[in-house]
């Protein structure tokens, strides 16, 4: 499955995964960080190319390679991977305009 890419003028890259439930981020070992934005938290793990991931979870936060983790933005801070996948929560319509195409 591709990611969606979404276009930003600032050129921050921004990949958003969606249902990839065969397809696991390669993350450093020992790097999850729960990161609180607003009132949600969202674990982030450091990828081994050097970005973050932050992935989505229906009740307690499985390991980013576990089979229940199935949606997740890898972005270049830790910050911007949970705050963008929070944004992208706010409003799922998003996720939809983000893979058309």
């Amino acid at each position: 499955m591709s990611p969606g890419r979404p276009t930003h003028d600032d050129g921050v890259p921004i990949e958003v995964y969606l249902d990839a439930a065969d397809e696991r981020p390669a993350v450093e070992a020992d790097t999850r960080i729960d990161i609180l934005v607003e009132t949600a938290a969202y674990p982030t793990a450091r990828l081994d190319d050097g970005r973050y991931v932050a992935w989505w979870f229906d009740a307690d936060a499985p390991a980013p390679t576990a089979p229940a983790t199935t949606e997740w933005v890898a972005a270049p801070t830790r910050f911007l991977a949970a705050g963008t996948l929070h944004e992208l929560w706010e409003n799922p319509a998003v996720f939809d305009r983000l893979t058309d195409g």
